[in-house]
């Protein structure tokens, strides 16, 4: 019995006895606030979507974004069986729907849809307004494509040998069209080639094509995606493309590695995210939506037609894409010593 009869002892014990009491308050307050979040979660995901879904384009209307934005849109909106209003919000890039979309509250009524450019842009902007992967919850994957090099049809050099041997003979002549602050792909193209061209920014691949089409520009360096249908027409001439392999759709367009120009790894993707801090209850509801939408017949011949690779719906293979694509520029920058702009 000894030290805590009574004396300090005893006030001792009292005081471990209210320390302990409070501890499992505490506890208990923590058990139930975390039963109430789970269940006011499930409530949450049992109702949602209970009115319309906006889905942000973060560039112009018209261009490869647009188009299937708008068409995942009306198949989601048939699966959750609720309006999804696409709206475009156009500029700095694809910053300002993406911006608005991140300062958005994170209920899973405003998504956007984003691509490359999503995490590429940051190395480009010193004075970015969010933060490309800490800002926003993966939701889903859509695709995957390519990027290839195309020209005016009017344009001197014929075939991608003729390009590079006009920018050579050339430097500074040729004109190369890039959507947005800046470009990965151009960047590594000007790295891996040598080669000294002008840069003319768009504001989205939209306005970039027309004036591509209209000879304005002599090449760019864009997805299947967004130049397929003018390649297929005869508007615009593919050149090359990314990767280690001929793409099937269009077998007779050689890679830029069988052209002597290594390192040029570089895909397109387009994907759905939402503001950070989402409820899991609805990202898991929106990813099951997004795996119906992807398995039907009509999307995936959309996608395949753009020569894209159906990906697997669902956050894990998003955010494993956002991720690790943030870290592939930062690591680019370093090695390219890309500056960012003010």
């Amino acid at each position: 019995m000894g030290e805590y009869a009574d004396g300090e002892g005893g006030a001792c014990c009292k005081n471990g006895c209210m320390t302990h009491l409070h501890t499992r308050r505490k506890s208990l307050t923590l058990a139930l606030a975390c039963a109430l979040s789970l269940a006011g979660g499930a409530a949450l995901a049992q109702d949602y979507p209970a009115k319309p879904i906006r889905l942000v384009i973060p560039f112009p209307a018209g261009g490869s974004s647009d188009g299937i934005g708008r068409q995942i849109a009306d198949k989601l909106g048939g699966v959750l069986k609720q309006t999804v209003v696409v709206e475009n919000k156009g500029g700095a890039g694809g910053m300002i729907g993406a911006d608005f979309v991140a300062k958005s509250a994170p209920d899973g009524y405003t998504l956007v849809l984003v691509d490359v450019f999503h995490t590429s842009t940051p190395i480009y902007t010193r004075k970015m307004p969010y933060d490309a992967v800490r800002d926003f919850t993966p939701v889903s994957l859509i695709g995957r494509s390519p990027a290839f090099l195309v020209s005016y049809p009017g344009f001197e050099a014929k075939t991608a040998q003729d390009a590079l041997a006009f920018a050579r003979a050339q430097p500074g002549k040729m004109t190369m069209a890039i959507a947005g602050t800046g470009s990965v792909v151009v960047d590594l193209f000007r790295a891996r080639t040598g080669l000294q061209f002008v840069s003319v920014p768009y504001r989205g691949s939209s306005p970039a094509m027309i004036d591509l089409m209209s000879g304005q520009v002599n090449v760019m360096i864009t997805t299947m995606a967004s130049a397929g249908g003018q390649v297929k027409t005869g508007k615009l001439r593919a050149l090359a493309v990314t990767g280690s392999r001929r793409n099937p759709d269009f077998p007779d367009v050689p890679t830029f590695a069988e052209l002597g120009v290594n390192g040029m790894d570089y895909e397109q993707w387009f994907g759905i995210m939402g503001p950070a801090n989402m409820p899991r209850s609805v990202v898991d509801k929106l990813a099951a939506a997004m795996e119906q939408v992807l398995r039907m017949p009509d999307v995936r011949e959309r996608l395949t037609g753009m020569a894209m690779d159906v990906a697997t719906a669902g956050p894990v293979e998003m955010k494993r894409k956002v991720e690790g694509d943030a870290s592939q520029w930062v690591k680019l920058a370093q090695e390219l010593d890309i500056k960012p702009l003010d």
